[in-house]
C-alpha cells in the first residue's frame, strides 16, 4: 500500500471510531480501496475511497449523526472533502438499485446503488479492512458474466456523459475527460484480463497493447490527470475512443 499522509491516517482512524460509536450494532464493516491501497495514490489529486457495510439502511437519526460528524471533520481535516464513502446494506452489496447512502464532494446523500462488482473486486484484491470481517464473507462469487455486465454499465455511464446527454454537467470538466479516457483503458484491461488494476497501470498496458493511434490520447489524459496539461483532452477523440472500446468489449462473446 502507498505511503499514507498522516492526516489521511488520522481521518481514517477517527472515521472508524466515530462510525462504530454512531452505528453500533448496525455497522458490519469498513473497507478501504482504490488508489490508496494500490500504490497509485497521488496526494495532489487522488480520492480516499471506502465502503461502509451496514445491517440495514441508515435510519434518519444515524444519517443525521453521520452527516454532522463528517461536516465537523471537514472543518478540522481537509482530507474529509476528498473522501468518497458508500454505505451499502449487507446482503445487497451487489444488488442493483438497492438503498444506499453516498458521501462525495463534501455531501452525504441517499441514493440507489448500482451494485458495482468492480468496486468489490478492487476491495478483494488490494483493499484494507478498517473494521469488520473479511469482505469475502459479504460478497458472492463475481463471475465473468457479472464482470462483463458491469463493464458494459461502466462504459454506458461514460457514453451518456460524453456523447448522449445534452445537459451533461461533466462533459466539459477537464478532470472528467481525463477520467473517462483512463477508465476506458481500465475497462479494456479488465475485459482482457478478467481482473482489476489501477487506472495508471491499465493505461500503461493500453499504450503497450492497443493500436498506436490511441497512445497520444492516453498520454494527454495522464498528463491532464496529473495536472501537467492545461488544455482539456479533446472531446472528439474521447468519443472515438468510446466507440473503439465498445467494439472491443463486444468483440468477444459475452460469458455465459
Amino acid at each position: 500500500m502507498a505511503r499514507i499522509p498522516s492526516l489521511v491516517s488520522s481521518l481514517l482512524d477517527d472515521l472508524t471510531t466515530q462510525f462504530r460509536e454512531i452505528l453500533g450494532r448496525n455497522l458490519v464493516g469498513i473497507y478501504l480501496y482504490g488508489s490508496l491501497t494500490q500504490a497509485a495514490f497521488d496526494p495532489e489529486r487522488s480520492d480516499i475511497d471506502c465502503i461502509v457495510v451496514t445491517e440495514r439502511d441508515l435510519s434518519n437519526a444515524e444519517f443525521r449523526k453521520i452527516r454532522g460528524w463528517l461536516s465537523r471533520a471537514a472543518q478540522s481535516n481537509r482530507w474529509t472533502l476528498r473522501l468518497q464513502a458508500s454505505f451499502l446494506i449487507k446482503g445487497k452489496v451487489l444488488t442493483n438499485n438497492s438503498r444506499a447512502c453516498l458521501y462525495q464532494f463534501g455531501k452525504l446523500t441517499r441514493y440507489r446503488s448500482d451494485g458495482n462488482p468492480i468496486v468489490w473486486m478492487n476491495v478483494l484484491k488490494s483493499g484494507k479492512i478498517l473494521y469488520g470481517p473479511s469482505p469475502r464473507s459479504l460478497v458472492a462469487p463475481i463471475t465473468p458474466r457479472i464482470l462483463f455486465r458491469a463493464l458494459e454499465r461502466e462504459l454506458g455511464y461514460l457514453r451518456d456523459e460524453i456523447v448522449e446527454k445534452p445537459d451533461s454537467k461533466w462533459r466539459d470538466v477537464p478532470f472528467y475527460r481525463a477520467y473517462a479516457v483512463l477508465t476506458l483503458c481500465r475497462i479494456l484491461y479488465s475485459r482482457k484480463k478478467g481482473t482489476i488494476v489501477s487506472k495508471i497501470r491499465a493505461s500503461d498496458w493500453a499504450m503497450r497493447y492497443l493500436p498506436n493511434q490511441w497512445n497520444g490520447l492516453i498520454r494527454q489524459a495522464l498528463d491532464s490527470d496529473a495536472g501537467r496539461r492545461s488544455a482539456p483532452v479533446p472531446l472528439v477523440r474521447i468519443r472515438q475512443f468510446i466507440r473503439f472500446a465498445d467494439a472491443q468489449l463486444r468483440a468477444i462473446a459475452a460469458p455465459d
